[in-house]
């Protein structure tokens, strides 16, 4: 394959808005950080233009998006009324109002931009400026395929002004740019946004292997990494695992997250491992270096980065159908019904065959560079089609 070789600096001054800080890595998965690091790799200047809010104002604007969300049966289990109530509170008309306001004063203060990358649709910025939308789900996308808390604690006006504010979002936008084709799907079909301005450009790997080690393809070694053990769908793993070691006894599957305490044979728990920690992100990379299948079947997930990072181990992956995971899995493994405990079953079985294995992990690797921070910079950069500038060179849409 063709390496990707770096371009200079591109002659552009460009925003990157977004709801909270983008030097923070531990916030959204990390993907607004690695986003505005990527642009300021490509860009002569990049500058945030974030809507976290000072602390004062926004105790003030939780205060007022509180108001009125009470319910008489709260008093039942109160604990549990202050986390809807602190959820719905996020996504508030005050806190939005006040986000809002926010983001237009440090847009103002910015100065000439030739485009702006905006991370998250629940602020709108002005009008007049060129800016290209990146998101990995759609409102309606996240309310219809899982029971997310802080859009369940959402009053059905909120959520409908929630709805309207991403589709006006959308239709100001120069294009609208999505990590996977399904929510691609969800801005034409849910929103009514023309194909012609909505575009794919993926996401990167945070901890991207740095070799492509050789590796023994049998015994078959699972490994499992989710810090929501019940999203992830962890329990299924541990029942499917449990009829491939019928078949296979020499079987393996390692816990790296969440996971609760697991006493089965074959079952390795690592508890949660950090992404930022040296010795840490050491022992994840040496899990993907021995493992054999990276199997997550999450109840849903729009689109998760470590099938990419098992990708670039060269290990193939079993996903879920229920979300953007196609993409990202792409022809190096497998996707399943995550409610269908016989396909993920099945699946397991059919990747603990050494051949099946090794041949999805060498598809999977090549698929893997397609998925880079780098990439998805020129991708959204692309997509702004700036006036005069030339594209040549820039990554291809997905």
């Amino acid at each position: 394959m063709t390496p990707h070789l770096p371009t200079p600096h591109l002659p552009l001054r460009l925003g990157f808005a977004a709801p909270t800080d983008p030097s923070d890595v531990q916030i959204d998965s990390g993907v607004s950080n690695s986003t505005f690091t990527a642009l300021t790799e490509l860009a002569a200047e990049v500058v945030p233009i974030s809507g976290e809010l000072p602390p004062r104002v926004a105790r003030l604007a939780h205060l007022g998006s509180v108001a009125g969300r009470l319910r008489p049966g709260d008093l039942r289990d109160p604990r549990r009324a202050a986390k809807r109530v602190h959820s719905a509170a996020q996504l508030g008309r005050p806190t939005i109002a006040a986000r809002s306001r926010l983001m237009r004063r440090r847009l103002t203060a910015a100065g000439r931009l030739e485009g702006i990358v905006q991370r998250s649709c629940n602020m709108v910025l002005p009008a007049g400026q060129r800016v290209v939308t990146y998101e990995d789900s759609t409102v309606l996308q996240a309310r219809e395929s899982y029971p997310w808390p802080h859009l369940q604690a959402l009053t059905n006006a909120d959520f409908h002004r929630y709805i309207e504010r991403q589709r006006r979002t959308y239709e100001t936008a120069v294009a609208c740019c999505c990590t996977t084709h399904w929510v691609a799907a969800s801005i034409t079909a849910g929103y009514g946004i023309p194909a012609e301005r909505v575009f794919v450009v993926g996401n990167g790997q945070n901890h991207p292997a740095t070799e492509l080690a050789p590796r023994e393809w049998s015994p078959p070694r699972y490994l499992f990494v989710g810090v929501d053990w019940e999203r992830k769908n962890g329990p299924a793993v541990l029942r499917a695992f449990r009829r491939v070691r019928e078949r296979y006894p020499d079987a393996q599957l390692d816990l790296v997250g969440g996971h609760p305490r697991v006493d089965m044979p074959g079952v390795l728990g690592h508890g949660s491992l950090s992404r930022v920690d040296v010795e840490d992100c050491e022992r994840i990379a040496s899990l993907y270096r021995s493992a054999t299948t990276f199997v997550m079947p999450s109840l849903h997930e729009p689109a998760g980065i470590v099938y990419i990072e098992a990708a670039s181990a060269g290990v193939p992956s079993i996903g879920t159908t229920n979300g953007g995971s196609a993409t990202l899995i792409g022809p190096g493994g497998l996707t399943v019904d995550p409610l269908d405990d016989e396909q993920l079953y099945a699946a397991m079985l059919r990747l603990a065959e050494p051949h099946t294995a090794q041949q999805l992990g060498e598809l999977a690797y090549r698929h893997a560079q397609l998925f880079t921070w780098r990439k998805v910079a020129e991708r959204l950069v692309r997509a702004l089609a700036i006036p005069g500038m030339d594209c040549e060179g820039l990554a291809d849409f997905l």
